[in-house]
Formats: C-alpha cells, structure tokens, sequence
C-alpha cells in the first residue's frame, strides 16, 4: 500500500528525514509508521510520539521492539 504522504521523522541521531509512508500500526497501545526512502525498496519503523502537543516519529532501532512491529506489519 503507497499513500505517497510524506511524513518528517527523527532518525537514529536525532536528525529530522522526510520519508514516505507506508503503512501505519497499532500495537500493544503504542502507534508506529512503517517508512521508506520515495523510490526504494527500504524500509523503517518509527513509534509515534506525542512531544508538546506535535506528534512525532521517533526511530525504534532494529531490536526486539522491531522485530515485533515488523512480525505485525507481515501479518496484515
């Protein structure tokens, strides 16, 4: 499913990144946006967070909390 939305998220060092949205899940009470460079077959998880009354994208790594949204995302 491409949207085309462009969304702004934090990366790893705190940098913000305009990347394309691709999917978005609901897991364990928590939101997180499935994003990939436009153009690419690349793809990242973000959580959702709420700073200041602004949401924003904040990376989660390529641990287990990856690894279990992306186990999410696969099922869908």
């Amino acid at each position: 499913m491409k949207t085309n939305e462009i969304i702004t998220v934090l990366n790893e060092n705190g940098d913000k990144v305009d990347l394309e949205l691709i999917d978005a899940i609901k897991m364990d009470g928590t939101d997180y946006v499935i994003v990939g460079p436009k153009d690419s077959d690349e793809a990242y998880a973000y959580k959702s967070v709420v700073v200041n009354g602004e949401v924003e994208y904040k990376s989660i790594g390529e641990g287990d909390e990856f690894k279990k949204v992306l186990k999410k995302y696969s099922e869908h």
